[in-house]
């Protein structure tokens, strides 16, 4: 009895699918195979807990795992070979952390149980892609953005009017600071 598509570990970006493979066949004819993926935990709960948690970790060492983990989905098959794909659409960074690919080879009254991890990682998407554009040119970016979008949105009219409305408001107040200014100065 063997897996003969492990999972593997991926990286992905917020937002994009993600897949993973579990494969399993069993050495002689079972009376069923059952398959599950479950998320044992998140990344940063890992870290917490080993912190955190020191003294009560020794405490309940086999339970906690699976008290963290959530089953994600069920397949049971008769015969001997089995296969489950995990897809996770749109992921998000609360999706990041440890996957795993139980099998249970079931024969007759012999339970068996088989495990296969994957770790998932999940990279911030929009937010770390356009600080880093920022960084690398943000005259680029403000030089041209705007520029494009008020071409393009604004009709030539309207810019006019609007460039004359300020000329026609800013005109009198320099005509008005004018003549005050000058006998103070002189």
């Amino acid at each position: 009895a063997k897996f003969t598509e492990f999972p593997r570990n991926v990286t992905a970006t917020e937002g994009q699918n993600v897949e993973m493979s579990c494969a399993f066949q069993s050495g002689s004819a079972s009376v069923y195979l059952e398959i599950q993926w479950w998320f044992l935990r998140a990344a940063e709960d890992q870290e917490a807990g080993a912190e955190v948690t020191g003294t009560q970790v020794e405490l309940v060492p086999e339970r906690d795992l699976d008290s963290d983990g959530t089953k994600i989905s069920t397949v049971k098959v008769q015969g001997n070979d089995i296969s489950h794909k995990l897809q996770i659409s749109k992921v998000r960074k609360k999706d990041e952390g440890l996957y795993e690919c139980r099998v249970t080879d079931a024969n007759y009254g012999d339970l068996q149980e088989y495990k296969a991890q994957a770790f998932l990682k999940v990279n911030a998407n929009s937010h770390s892609r356009r600080m880093q554009a920022f960084e690398a040119s943000p005259m680029w970016l403000q030089d041209t953005k705007p520029r494009k979008n008020i071409s393009a949105a604004v009709p030539s009219s309207i810019h006019n009017s609007a460039n004359q409305r300020v000329r026609a408001t800013s005109s009198p107040e320099a005509a008005a600071k004018i003549p005050k200014q000058s006998p103070q100065s002189g």
